[in-house]
Order: C-alpha cells, then sequence, then structure tokens
C-alpha cells in the first residue's frame, strides 16, 4: 500500500540570471534524483522519480508533475532508493534493487512486488537497466573478491542469466534501448586503460566501444578520457562527454560526431536526441540543440564545493527537467518546465 504521507510543495525559487522558476519537489529530509543515465521521469510523462529520506531511511517518491504533491512508493529497509529505475515501456512500474533482489513498485498503487534475485554470490546490486524488448532487466555485481558480473533478469519468471563476467570493476551498465546489447565501463574513478565496452545479451562479442586500430574516428590519442555515457532512448547511439572538449553523439559501431563544445559533466538525451539537457562544472545547466549546438542556459549556482552532483535528467519527450540542487545545505530535487 502506499504510505499515506504526502509532501505538498512548499518552495519554490527563481533563477537569479535566468529568471526560471525551480520547484523543489519535497522541503522535508534529503532529496536525490535518480542516476543520470536513465531518464527519472515515468513514460508516461506524469511522474518524477526520486529518492527521499525523511523517514530515516532512503526510500522511492513519486512526484506528480500536475498536481505538484509527493507520495512515498516504499517503506522497507534494504532499499536502494537511489538505484531505482523508471519501466520506459510500463509507465506504472518503476524497478528498484533490495540487497540481491529486484524488486517493481507501483506508482499508481504502491504495490512492490518481488521479481527475482541475482545468485548467491552477487554483492547487491548496481542499478537495473531494461531490455530492449522490455522483457529483462540487466544488472551488475561483485561476484568475488576481484570478480565482477553482469546477468539478465526475466521480469516475468525472475529467472537469472549471466551474461558476462570480468577481473575488474564493472560500473555503469545499460542495456541499449534498441538492440540485445550492452554497454558497461571499467570503473576506476579517473583514467583506464580501455574505460568503455560492447557486449551482446546472449554474452558473446564482448569488445572495447572503440579501438585504437582506428584512431581517426575519434578526436584525441586520449581515447579514455570519455565518461558519463548514456544511451539515446529512441535512436541506440549514445551521448558521451570527452573531458574538456565536449559533448559527443556516438554510434555503437564507433563513429562519433561534435554535439557541443564546452566543459561540461553529464548530458541526457531527449527520445529523438534533438535536444540534451547537461551539466558543466559550476553549477549550471544548459539546454541543447543537437543539430546546431546551440547551448540555452537554464539554471545557475546549483552546486557548491562538497554537494551532490546535479545529475540533470530530461524527461523523453523534452518538458520537463529534474536536477540536484544544493541549497542551504540541505540536498534536495527541483524540476523546471521547459514548455507547457
Amino acid at each position: 500500500m502506499i504510505l499515506p504521507a504526502l509532501l505538498f510543495l512548499s518552495a519554490t525559487f527563481t533563477d537569479p540570471v535566468t529568471g526560471r522558476t525551480l520547484t523543489e519537489v519535497s522541503t522535508e529530509g534529503k532529496s536525490s534524483n535518480l542516476y543520470f543515465h536513465n531518464s527519472n521521469f515515468t513514460a508516461d510523462g506524469k511522474y518524477l522519480i526520486y529518492a527521499n529520506d525523511r523517514t530515516g531511511t532512503s526510500q522511492i517518491y513519486r512526484y506528480n508533475l500536475e498536481t505538484g504533491e509527493s507520495r512515498a512508493l516504499t517503506e522497507a529497509a534494504g532499499v536502494a532508493a537511489a538505484s531505482a529505475m523508471p519501466d520506459r515501456f510500463q509507465a506504472r512500474r518503476v524497478l528498484y534493487p533490495k540487497g540481491r533482489e529486484l524488486w517493481a513498485v507501483d506508482v499508481e498503487t504502491g504495490q512492490s512486488t518481488r521479481i527475482g534475485e541475482a545468485p548467491e554470490r552477487a554483492r547487491g546490486l548496481g542499478q537495473p537497466s531494461v531490455s530492449h524488448d522490455g522483457k529483462a532487466a540487466a544488472v551488475s555485481f561483485q561476484s568475488g573478491e576481484k570478480s565482477w558480473e553482469i546477468g539478465l533478469i526475466d521480469l516475468a519468471t525472475g529467472s537469472y542469466r549471466k551474461v558476462l563476467e570480468q577481473g575488474f570493476r564493472i560500473g555503469h551498465v545499460q542495456h541499449s534501448p534498441t538492440a540485445p546489447l550492452l554497454f558497461y565501463v571499467w570503473e576506476t574513478s579517473g583514467y583506464a586503460p580501455q574505460r568503455t565496452w560492447l557486449v551482446n545479451a546472449d554474452g558473446s562479442g564482448n569488445r572495447p566501444f572503440y579501438a585504437a586500430i582506428e584512431p581517426s574516428k575519434w578526436l584525441t590519442p586520449l581515447k579514455e578520457w570519455i565518461t558519463h555515457e548514456a544511451w539515446v532512448p529512441g535512436t541506440g547511439d549514445m551521448t558521451m562527454i570527452l573531458d574538456k572538449y565536449g559533448i559527443l553523439l556516438v554510434t555503437p559501431d564507433g563513429p562519433a560526431k561534435v554535439v557541443a563544445r564546452g566543459h561540461y559533466w553529464h548530458a541526457q538525451a531527449t527520445r529523438d536526441a534533438k535536444q540534451l539537457i547537461a551539466d558543466d562544472f559550476e553549477g549550471r545547466v544548459w539546454l541543447i540543440e543537437a543539430a546546431t549546438g546551440e547551448a540555452k542556459l537554464i539554471a545557475t549556482g546549483l552546486r557548491r564545493a562538497g554537494e551532490p552532483h546535479i545529475h540533470p535528467s530530461i524527461d523523453p519527450d523534452g518538458k520537463w527537467v529534474a536536477v540536484n540542487a544544493g541549497r542551504k545545505g540541505r540536498p534536495s530535487v527541483a524540476v523546471i518546465q521547459l514548455r507547457p
């Protein structure tokens, strides 16, 4: 059952530079948005999904973009709220890990259902990622002292199938939205000898996303200073940040083009890849037209040293943006309406 508590909005503020209105989705507890490479909005554009710790533990909440009210969706121990993921095929379903189990919560009723689990060797699950056909969710976990694994959990039966195991830390696992293909990175929190990888969903064809044998397809010999990658929901391409250079749009077979020059940090595209939302190291958020690279300033002053990353998220149709907004020492989530 949905928790009875409603968190009615009581805080809006105006950006002093852009004049835009930002609305905090909750003024109680500390809030955070989900990781940026998946849209934080439900597939029907009705709700924003976010995490909040007002009850003492981080839980999943929904924010109604029309009525402006928030409601708790979970209350159980062990919920990895910040690793939740809205299902782009089923607007009412949000997936989330709880230990090595995968659960789903209905955003209308608050009813949670256990879907399945990873093997006992799993040490908790990373953020799930729905497959291209909506039938499975890709998950990842540490499987041994020096090994990490990617697998698929069938959303109908709960069965688990191993895809890949590596002897390095795996991160940012994302299933392609258009093909039986998974993306992952060698996670080092810095330079990696080969950061980005692709593997087919059946476990075959594990390969570097881009290879040194074809440097002409890339813009710099330091190809591994690529970071913060995200699939484009409707095209099967990816956006990537080339450090200190700009935002790239990359196809799975390697070729890339520059979308926008600038010192950006994270970027996410709309369903059709016509617009991107991105933040920078100065705490600003930009709306970028992919065809021209024109960047329009949306918000400023959203992050100071030591505060959470902004991790901007745009809804698939480009109507709303959600951001982490560090205001008055209390992490919060704010939404910005881009158009009616």
